[in-house]
């Protein structure tokens, strides 16, 4: 995958999304179980952006 591909914006576009909604979780949620969802698919989803950039 290249960088500035439709792939790459999509990816990128998922990660903020999730981000921001494991900000809101931490924030709003009771438990911080919602927050660790939402924040570790977000690194997932980063991390396997990174890994198709390589490969």
């Amino acid at each position: 995958m290249q960088r500035r591909s439709k792939t790459d914006e999509i990816l990128t576009l998922v990660f903020m999304l999730l981000a921001i909604a494991a900000a809101v979780c931490w924030f709003a949620a009771d438990g911080k179980l919602p927050f660790l969802c939402c924040g570790g698919t977000a690194v997932a989803v980063r991390i396997a952006q990174y890994i198709a950039r390589i490969f």
